[in-house]
């Protein structure tokens, strides 16, 4: 018993979303077609070649690449956050996190006095948040939002184009701020890197992203792409996580049992009628449920494709749940710092609130 409430309330998202779906039953008739299995499959296959990307420690080796040409914390902090910022356009913001966080706070475990750290762990957290939405695959929400409103690649990118352009300017900006201390060089040895492997995961990616852009079926690519990936290592189908697979399955069945009340239909579809109230009402509703959530419901009751992209995004700004990749980087610097937890949230939340209100203000203009 002990086991399975640990299950569960180590990831509330995914009680809640159980508990939801199982709510949502009593309302509505369940019906498989309120599933985007493509978003699901495809999620599925992204998460597994990211789990061997990550096992080859191509991130990894990059950090410290970079590390090793840091001559300052503010240096340092920039080359980590912008690292975050783009890897986390391929390997999607939860797993950039993962792999940098630990690397980063290591790194400053060494740094005596480095007063940055929180904001360098913050910002990181940030930069992934706004760098997966580059691409499609580089988060669910955005993976879903691109199936579901049959966006093509060159609607996708006039969307994220513009908020990543956006997004490099307020970081550059934040970095100034930073104070500026002397790094001892720090004796690192580089990962070895099998290079076979690497055109390997190349080759097999071309396969899942043809699957994610519809030049192949994604019911025959990634089925191939998943094939392949067991051959070459097995073991990495166990570092999946399911319970977020299933949490978007659990979302798409409450969506659609829900749809069916005519008192929800009514009051969301005059919620979310012009751009402006259905960028704020998503950024609002990112708050309280987190981004990916937010878009699964409100993209039934709105043709604003722009403003709920928008939205979404931004929307994973501002509370410790408005993305799971908040709650993630939050529980890995509270491994390394135990006593910082409540300056960490305090300055999570301050420069949280800076950047969407930053947003915000500019998003005005541009709808």
């Amino acid at each position: 018993m002990n086991r399975i409430c640990s299950f569960f309330m180590n990831d509330l998202l995914f009680l809640c979303s159980l508990l939801i779906a199982l709510i949502s039953c009593f309302f509505g008739e369940f019906s498989l077609e309120s599933v985007d299995f493509k978003v699901i499959i495809c999620l599925f296959g992204l998460m597994l070649l990211v789990a061997n990307i990550e096992k080859l420690g191509i991130l990894n080796y990059i950090a410290i690449k970079l590390i090793d040409i840091s001559s300052n914390s503010r240096v340092l902090i920039r080359n980590i956050t912008l690292l975050s910022l783009f890897s986390s356009m391929l390997l999607t913001n939860d797993v950039a996190i993962l792999s940098l966080m630990p690397i980063y706070l290591t790194i400053t475990k060494k740094i005596p006095n480095m007063h940055n750290k929180i904001t360098g762990a913050v910002l990181l957290i940030i930069a992934a948040n706004l760098g997966s939405s580059f691409f499609p695959f580089g988060n669910p929400q955005n993976l879903f939002l691109f199936s579901y409103y049959s966006l093509t690649t060159i609607e996708f990118f006039r969307l994220s184009f513009i908020l990543l352009f956006i997004s490099i300017i307020f970081l550059i900006v934040s970095f100034m701020g930073l104070e500026k201390k002397l790094l001892i060089n720090q004796e690192e040895t580089l990962p070895p890197l099998d290079k076979r492997k690497i055109i390997y995961l190349i080759l097999i990616s071309l396969i899942v992203l043809a699957g994610v852009f519809d030049v192949l079926a994604y019911y025959i690519a990634i089925p191939i792409a998943v094939f392949f990936l067991f051959i070459y290592d097995s073991s990495s189908l166990k570092k999946v996580d399911y319970r977020i697979l299933a949490t978007f399955l659990f979302f798409f069945i409450a969506v659609g049992n829900f749809a069916q009340l005519e008192v929800v239909s009514v009051i969301l579809k005059k919620q979310f009628t012009t751009n402006s109230t259905t960028f704020v009402g998503s950024i609002v509703l990112s708050q309280v449920i987190s981004n990916v959530p937010a878009a699964i419901l409100i993209a039934p009751f709105t043709n604003q494709v722009q403003a709920l992209f928008w939205g979404v995004n931004v929307g994973g700004l501002g509370t410790i749940i408005a993305s799971l990749a908040n709650l993630i980087g939050f529980r890995i610097y509270k491994q390394y710092y135990p006593s910082q937890s409540k300056q960490f949230l305090l300055k999570f939340s301050i420069l949280n609130l800076i950047f969407l209100i930053a947003f915000l203000v500019i998003f005005c203009f541009i709808l």
